[in-house]
């Protein structure tokens, strides 16, 4: 009997997988014959322990450098607009982006849930930001920073540039100079873990 394949294990189209009694295959990526489950491509093997379902996940899904809806990207904003703020991609997905053209707007209705009078009250130039990407239009990227996962995630002072300290819920202080300052922020501001990698 050959052994099933392991989660995360690198396979060749036609290999061997597993059997029908153990997982669900997946039509995009697999095949059945005599009971038997079959890579239909090269790629990197995905279990689902919970759905209890296997599939290949092409190396270019697994190392994509694109964007999709649904993604989350963190960007610097470049811009501040009267009804958005444009955001430049420096990751997607934590997948570090050099000389990344990806270019995102956040619209005022998408800044939080609550209303957001002014874009400067939530956001200022040189911020860096995470935000969920929602939609696309031609090369652009309509964002969301709606919710406790996004928002600013640094900040430096508009007088001075020093970075800003947390003092409420969307306010800033600089230690510095004493300026104080709103944003949208997300509730890991100043505390950020992210394992980005290339």
């Amino acid at each position: 009997m050959k052994d099933s394949a392991k989660d995360k294990e690198i396979v060749l189209t036609g290999q061997y997988l597993g059997v029908v009694e153990e997982y669900l295959p997946d039509k995009q990526s697999t095949y059945v014959k005599d009971g038997g489950i079959y890579a239909t491509k090269t790629g990197i093997v995905k279990i689902d322990k919970d759905r209890r379902s296997i599939k290949v996940l092409g190396y270019q899904e697994e190392d994509r450098k694109t964007v999709k809806i649904g993604d989350i990207v963190i960007g610097t904003v470049l811009f501040l607009r009267l009804y958005s703020v444009g955001i430049s991609f420096a990751t997607i997905n934590n997948k570090i982006q050099f000389n990344s053209s990806y270019l995102g707007n956040v619209h005022v209705s998408h800044i939080s849930k609550r209303y957001t009078e002014k874009i400067s009250d939530a956001f200022q130039i040189t911020d860096i930001v995470r935000a969920k990407v929602t939609s696309q239009e031609e090369n652009e990227y309509s964002l969301s920073t709606e919710g406790n996962d996004f928002g600013v995630i640094h900040a430096d002072c508009s007088i001075c540039g020093t970075t800003l300290g947390r003092i409420s819920p969307d306010k800033l202080r600089c230690e510095r100079c004493g300026n104080v300052e709103n944003r949208k922020l997300a509730n890991d501001y100043g505390n950020v873990a992210e394992s980005l990698k290339y």
